[in-house]
């Protein structure tokens, strides 16, 4: 089983669309701008097909991926856009294209599904970072540099930017760095791909939610024992519906009034313009202080 290398420029990024549709203009920029980060881009042209609210058929974007992982040109994959529809293709996938075929994988919002699954059964090196169409519409150089810097520097320990995280809880802790949305998070429970939070650092972010729903899905963790063994815990963008009434923080530290690890939140990653490509599984050390810049070290890389 081959090892994973960083990425340099001229290597081929595979392109998937592996949950909903997606705008092609978008989608053109987007990869116009992965072109001028000095990356090769390779897509089928099924990867327009549309099928109600998915990107085609179920059938077509599982063999789709396990193409873009069967290509020996293509040496990362990416996806279009995220919005529904990535774990129902799970089933349909070969395991064995995954376990000969080890390269990173990038993507952030419902692909959460398809990066734990991959990454917890086949050690595949996952990155929570912005798909094509974040790209395309929001080509911000702190994204752009982010994805780079993750993709082509093996060097280690390196800091991590924090931007203006702010501490909840003070504290300090090491583990393997996993999580990703919300609601993916909550809905792989009892699943093939349920995330395994045992001694890690836990990243959470969300879109688009009422606080109470926030509050039920952190709840339903914490109830589920899936905060139990958790060293620390890391909220990122978390983009509440409009006219929220409830403040956010106020409930994080009322859910989470008896966990003992460090906590911060406004984390730079997720649905956000300013966008940290994070390592998920890579071992990471957080360090908090009231009063200080939140710290974040990547102790262990993910790419040889």
């Amino acid at each position: 089983m081959s090892t994973p290398k960083a990425l340099v420029k001229g290597d081929v990024i595979g392109i998937a669309a592996s949950a909903s549709p997606f705008d092609r203009n978008e989608f053109k920029k987007g990869i116009h701008i992965l072109k001028e980060m000095g990356f090769d881009v390779y897509y089928r042209e099924d990867i327009f097909d549309q099928s109600r609210y998915l990107a085609g058929t179920d059938k077509r974007r599982a063999e789709e991926l396990m193409e873009l992982f069967a290509r020996s040109e293509i040496k990362a994959i990416m996806f279009a856009r995220g919005g529904y529809g990535s774990q129902r293709i799970i089933p349909l996938l070969n395991k064995n294209v995954f376990i000969r075929h080890r390269k990173p994988i990038i993507g952030f919002s419902d692909i959460t599904a398809l990066l734990t699954f991959l990454r917890q059964e086949f050690s595949i090196p996952t990155f929570y970072g912005p798909v094509v169409t974040t790209l395309g519409k929001n080509p911000n150089p702190f994204t752009k540099n982010s994805l780079v810097e993750a993709l082509t520097v093996n060097e280690c320990p390196r800091e991590l930017p924090t931007g203006n995280s702010i501490v909840l809880k003070e504290g300090e802790a090491k583990g393997p760095l996993v999580g990703g949305c919300l609601s993916l998070i909550n809905s792989s429970m009892g699943t093939l791909y349920e995330l395994k939070t045992d001694s890690s650092i836990l990243f959470i972010e969300e879109v688009g939610e009422k606080v109470y729903v926030l509050d039920r899905m952190l709840t339903q963790l914490k109830n589920a024992g899936k905060l139990k063994d958790v060293v620390g815990i890391i909220f990122g963008s978390i983009v509440l519906k409009e006219a929220e009434e409830y403040d956010i923080k106020t409930m994080i530290m009322d859910v989470l009034y008896d966990f003992n690890g460090p906590i911060i939140m406004d984390y730079p990653a997720g649905h956000t313009s300013e966008f940290v490509t994070l390592p998920l599984g890579a071992q990471v050390h957080l360090e908090c202080r009231f009063g200080e810049r939140p710290r974040l070290n990547l102790k262990m890389t993910l790419l040889n």
